[in-house]
């Protein structure tokens, strides 16, 4: 207040006599200069102020508003360390929403899957596809009717237990800051041997020799410049959300991954819709030849993709609107399936599933 009063005094003087000294020139100068210091350090203050808030806000939010998940282990209900030995699925009734005052999105689906087969899931969007992933992994718990994997209700299970013997391939892929031995094989289960059989068989192996220039540690280097390495090979260092590798890239590594892993049930959640085509051949031709001892739920956004799956999964409106062969469902002058082929102009490939 005193400071304001004195610029005020200043310009008064000027406007009274037009003459100000040079002494009062570079006190009214210094003292805008302090106010202008003040009134900065006052916007940065209440725009910190105001991101503690929201920070509080949220974390109110997340440890008191939000549902909480099932626990992660159910010490009495705990399946067996070999399950699912056969991969079979069934859903039975089975309805969902994502919140109280929104619409179910399944609406009582009733399909099995047998064992190691391999069926693709179509249907327009919003029809449901990807929340059947949401309802396997239980990110959203079932409204009613329940979900059994080799007989075992899976409500009845920790979601560690569930999560963790199924391998997920979402269309947005996911990796962490780190090495590719780390993404690939966090706790470091694997042999070197095992984890480069699975890269090969993925066809990136020519991706890990180019240097990134990012040094790692690794304790077991017996180079004479010590245990700090240029990454290339399994210690090649992979950005957080692998930004220095391509979408086609980052997806072949998630495809490894769960190569590597082997699990009985693998679900691939439009995993090829954003990657250039000869990845997508790629993935494909892994997806046949690997994974053949696997029940493999194909949730497709590029009908080429499925076409030779065992049978195909219609989702219309949150319910099964077919569920046969592909050549069956084509052959059908009134298969919601051959309509939505025929709507994409995938002639070719009708062909080749009738033959």
């Amino acid at each position: 207040m005193i400071d304001s009063m004195i610029v005020l005094h200043n310009i008064w003087r000027f406007a009274a006599d037009r003459s100000v000294s040079p002494g009062h020139i570079d006190v009214t100068k210094s003292l805008l200069q302090d106010i202008n210091g003040s009134i900065t350090l006052f916007a940065q203050n209440l725009g910190d102020f105001k991101s503690k808030i929201k920070d509080l806000t949220d974390a109110y939010i997340y440890t008191e508003e939000l549902t909480r998940e099932a626990p992660s282990v159910i010490e009495n209900s705990r399946p067996a360390a070999d399950w699912p030995q056969h991969g079979s699925i069934e859903f039975c009734d089975y309805k969902m929403r994502y919140r109280p005052e929104l619409d179910t999105v399944l609406k009582g689906l009733n399909f099995t899957v047998r064992p190691n087969e391999k069926v693709g899931v179509v249907g327009r969007t919003g029809a449901g596809k990807s929340s059947i992933t949401y309802a396997l992994m239980r990110l959203v718990e079932a409204e009613s009717g329940h979900i059994t994997i080799d007989g075992i209700d899976i409500s009845t299970i920790g979601l560690f237990d569930l999560r963790s013997r199924i391998s997920i391939i979402p269309q947005d892929p996911v990796l962490f800051e780190g090495t590719v031995r780390d993404n690939l094989d966090p706790g470091h289960e694997f042999s070197d041997e095992e984890v480069w059989t699975a890269i090969r068989a993925c066809q990136f192996a020519d991706l890990l020799d180019t240097p990134t220039g990012k040094f790692v540690y690794n304790p077991d280097s017996h180079k004479d410049d010590g245990p700090w390495i240029e990454g290339v090979g399994l210690d090649k260092w992979i950005e957080h959300d692998g930004k220095n590798f391509s979408v086609g890239q980052r997806q072949l590594v998630n495809l490894c991954r769960a190569l590597l892993w082997r699990r009985k049930i693998v679900v691939l959640d439009e995993a090829t819709a954003n990657i250039d085509g000869k990845t997508d051949q790629i993935m494909q031709e892994v997806i046949r030849r690997e994974f053949t001892g696997c029940t493999v739920l194909t949730i497709a956004h590029r009908l080429n993709t499925i076409m030779d799956s065992d049978r195909i999964l219609v989702i219309d409106n949150g319910v099964v609107s077919e569920f046969d062969k592909p050549s069956t469902l084509l052959a059908s002058k009134v298969s919601h399936f051959a309509k939505l082929v025929e709507s994409m102009q995938l002639n070719e490939f009708t062909q080749k599933a009738v033959e």
